[in-house]
């Protein structure tokens, strides 16, 4: 079975583009189609339900480790083995292609993954990826849930580039289904307040290639 629907408009395309190069985040309400939304949220449904979920860490590499003081989430490497999978990693690469466009900005490779935060899930404020690294370079976090509430808590908070821990922050996002929201990976820190209920996303990020001479950077 395919599962095809309509990329972002050029309006909302360029409205992300102009949002990261103002202030190196972009909140678009709505941006995921209803129909792939539901289809996503599904299947992670199915995966929670299975228990086929792993438990997320931080860090990358040999920095990783687990450490539930600072993030409290469950997560599934998306592979494009499901229709709903397949339609979503095609949903972005429209987006892909015009931040390119639109920013010069060389992304090349999309890793994404299912996320499942508890009741009680949260993430502390972190970045991305360091600055300079460049293993991740965009990043995307979609809203699967279904008639969420405030009283619920799990909102996205953003602060400004530059902020420190005492800064004000620059927004604090609800996680609607549908609700796509973009930030540089290097530079926008943010974090995942307490939810009081399950809360449904996927989150995702861009890197640029780093093929250099006699290492090749394929899309894997």
């Amino acid at each position: 079975m395919t599962l095809a629907v309509a990329p972002p408009g050029d309006n909302r395309l360029s409205a992300i583009a102009a949002d990261i190069a103002a202030h190196g985040w972009s909140w678009q309400p709505n941006l995921l189609p209803d129909e792939l939304t539901a289809a996503l949220r599904t299947e992670l449904q199915a995966l929670n339900a299975r228990q086929d979920l792993e438990a997320a860490g931080i860090g990358r590499e040999d920095a990783f480790q687990l450490d539930r003081s600072v993030r409290r989430t469950r997560i599934s490497w998306l592979d494009g083995s499901s229709p709903a999978q397949e339609a979503f990693l095609a949903w972005a690469e429209p987006v892909r292609q015009s931040l390119n466009r639109e920013l010069l900005i060389g992304l090349f490779e999309f890793e994404a993954c299912f996320a499942v935060y508890p009741e009680g899930g949260f993430y502390d404020r972190h970045l991305d990826s360091f600055e300079g690294a460049r293993n991740r370079v965009m990043s995307l976090v979609v809203y699967l849930n279904e008639d969420w509430q405030d009283d619920q808590g799990g909102a996205l908070v953003i602060w400004p580039e530059g902020a420190g821990e005492a800064g004000t922050p620059a927004a604090r996002l609800l996680p609607f289904g549908g609700g796509a929201a973009f930030m540089l990976s290097e530079t926008i820190p943010h974090a995942v307040e307490v939810t009081h209920a399950r809360r449904y996303a996927i989150a995702g990020w861009w890197r640029v290639n780093q093929s250099a001479d006699k290492r090749v950077d394929p899309i894997s």
